[in-house]
């Protein structure tokens, strides 16, 4: 499977939004897996032409921590946001995008931020 199934991550965005996780407590599953990909040693591929899929490397966890506001009376917009500049950043430079419009991509998120409210 290592060989067949690849996956590109796109180098947008800087820390700690993108390419950053936490790796320990209740939400860790979502950090080791940015870490797991960014350190690309089995299933990372850094030709988009070989990929199968295409992961946006963006952490749900430092959303909340960053940009949410805990005082807004639960309004996540800010967050969608964030998510949908990401998302048009990736499309206006990348063409992989545009192939399958985003229907290749996958982002990850272990815990309970991610809902209909920030779906795109």
């Amino acid at each position: 499977m290592e060989k067949v199934f690849k996956i590109f991550v796109y180098e947008e965005g800087e820390p700690p939004l993108f390419h950053n996780g936490l790796s320990k407590d209740i939400y860790a599953t979502e950090g080791r897996f940015i870490h797991e990909m960014e350190k690309g040693r089995y299933y990372r591929t850094y030709d988009p032409d070989e990929a199968f899929v295409y992961y946006l490397p963006f952490s749900v966890v430092m959303l909340v921590e960053y940009v949410y506001d805990r005082g807004s009376n639960y309004n996540l917009d800010p967050l969608g946001l964030v998510v949908k500049d990401y998302i048009q950043v990736i499309a206006h430079k990348h063409p992989f995008w545009n192939r399958s419009l985003g229907y290749d991509h996958f982002m990850l998120s272990c815990h309970d931020w991610v809902s209909n409210e920030l779906s795109l």
